[in-house]
This record gives C-alpha cells, sequence and structure tokens, in this order.
C-alpha cells in the first residue's frame, strides 16, 4: 500500500495536507488514472497509456518476445501505465517523458552499464515530475489551497509507488535489483564527443643518427 503523503498548502499560513495517493492524484484535472495497458489504450481521447519505464527496456528487442534476464513475469499488456498527455511534439506530456528516458538510456549506454529498476524508477519519477510541471497544456490543479509544485512532486512520487507495486506483485516479481536493457542506444554524435581527444605526436628529433 502507498503511503500518505504530505503536500504543502498554497500561500503562507496555509499549513500542510497528508493526502493519499488517491487524493493526490484526483486533485488535477484530467485526474491522473492508472490501469494496465491492455484496460487503458485508446480509453482516452489525446491521451496515451504512457508505461511506467519503457516497455523495451524489459525485452531483448521491441515491445515483445523474449525478456531480460529475471523479468519473465512481465508482459507489455499487463504492465502499469498512466494516462499521459499523448503526442510527440514538444511541451507534451508523453514526448517530455520519451525524451527523459531516451536521454537516460543513451547516458547508460554511453557509459556501458545497464541501470537496475529502481535506477530506471527514480528516473522515471523525476520525468513525470518534468512532464507536469513543464507540459503545455498542463493539468489543472483542483484544490486551489494546495501548493502546485509541492502537489506535482507527490504525484510524480505516487506514480513510482504504485508501479513499483506493480512490479512486486508480478509472478514472478522483477526486483528493483534487476538490470533492464538500454532500449536507445548512444548516438554516433553523442560517442564522438566523449570520445578522448587524439593523443598529440610525442616530442624529439626521431631515430638514431
Amino acid at each position: 500500500m502507498v503511503k500518505a503523503m504530505v503536500v504543502k498548502g498554497a500561500g503562507a499560513g496555509m499549513g500542510k495536507q497528508k493526502l493519499t495517493c488517491e487524493e493526490i492524484c484526483a486533485s488535477f484535472d484530467p485526474p491522473i488514472e492508472f490501469g494496465s495497458h491492455k484496460d487503458m489504450v485508446g480509453s482516452k481521447k489525446g491521451y496515451q497509456a504512457e508505461h511506467i519505464v519503457p516497455t523495451s527496456a524489459f525485452h531483448e528487442m521491441g515491445r515483445s518476445g523474449d525478456r531480460v534476464t529475471n523479468c519473465s513475469g512481465y508482459t507489455t499488456p499487463n504492465a502499469l501505465t498512466w494516462m499521459a498527455r499523448d503526442g510527440q511534439s514538444a511541451d507534451q506530456e508523453h514526448k517530455i517523458l520519451t525524451d527523459q528516458m531516451r536521454e537516460f538510456s543513451q547516458a547508460n549506454d554511453l557509459a556501458g552499464r545497464e541501470a537496475t529498476l529502481n535506477q530506471w524508477l527514480d528516473e522515471y519519477e523525476e520525468g513525470a515530475k518534468n512532464a507536469l510541471k513543464n507540459a503545455d497544456p498542463k493539468r489543472k490543479i483542483k484544490n486551489k489551497k494546495l501548493d502546485e509544485d509541492s502537489l506535482i512532486d507527490a504525484a510524480a512520487e505516487c506514480i513510482r509507488a504504485r508501479a513499483a507495486e506493480s512490479f512486486a506483485q508480478m509472478k514472478p516479481p522483477v526486483k528493483g535489483d534487476t538490470k533492464l536493457r538500454n532500449p536507445w542506444a548512444a548516438t554516433a554524435e553523442q560517442r564522438a564527443a566523449a570520445a578522448p581527444p587524439p593523443r598529440a605526436p610525442s616530442g624529439g628529433r626521431g631515430g638514431r643518427r
């Protein structure tokens, strides 16, 4: 069960409120809604059933087929999603999240590492904050007595927590220390930029007389 979160009030002297994740997600207009991909896809016009951690990170290739080690309980249709505003154009929730996940994957690939599920969830939480704060158009806040930034931070934490619960409930569960695939490889330009500069030729006159 996801614990209650403390959310600041809007303005001086408004204090703090302890809210459940259900109350936090319902404080947005439209509300943040969760469900399996198979149940949520196509359920809301203009929104995408967004996997919490890219589904391709759990598969050897693409979004289906063989799964990476220790992810046999994961399936794309049954994995948890939330409804993010659709579109791969600038400033849409879905685009902001996709860009952040791509950059994380490429940074991992460039460093020659495979991040764990927990590390992907940490990054996704930051991506959710970014999407909820900076999307255009952004979701409205129903309860004007709540501080917007504090509410968004709590909502992103709730998204992460709901996902962590869902991974723990898979059969068999996908554990937090499970290493996932990098779905996006580093580009040639990124590799070139990260490469060490060529060594300068050694000095001296060279050769024997």
